[in-house]
């Protein structure tokens, strides 16, 4: 049994050591971004583009809070979530609902 928790335990950590490397490589790519071309996510089931003067903040929030990460927010009526932030929730109550959070 000591080889069987050893073994899980060596999985834990090359799997967090593959998600440091991974993160690195993204913000690697996020330093790369010149003014002339649009920001690219790396990741190959995302690939979504972002194009401005802020290309690089909006694609590191993309990394942080979209790409790959679970919704943080929860309508309490619809269970509908959302990625970004509370005002979307809040719009959404007011819109769908048509009540104030």
């Amino acid at each position: 049994t000591d080889e069987v928790f050893m073994n899980a335990q060596e999985a834990v950590g090359a799997h967090r050591d593959t998600q440091a490397l991974t993160n690195l490589y993204w913000m690697t790519k996020l330093g790369a971004i010149s003014i002339s071309n649009p920001a690219i996510c790396p990741n190959v089931y995302c690939m979504r583009k972002y194009k401005g003067i802020n290309r690089k903040n909006v694609l590191k929030r993309h990394f942080m809070y979209e790409c790959g990460v679970p919704k943080q927010f929860q309508c309490f009526e619809c269970r509908k979530e959302f990625s970004q932030n509370l005002f979307s929730l809040k719009k959404h109550m007011i819109i769908v609902h048509r009540r104030l959070p």
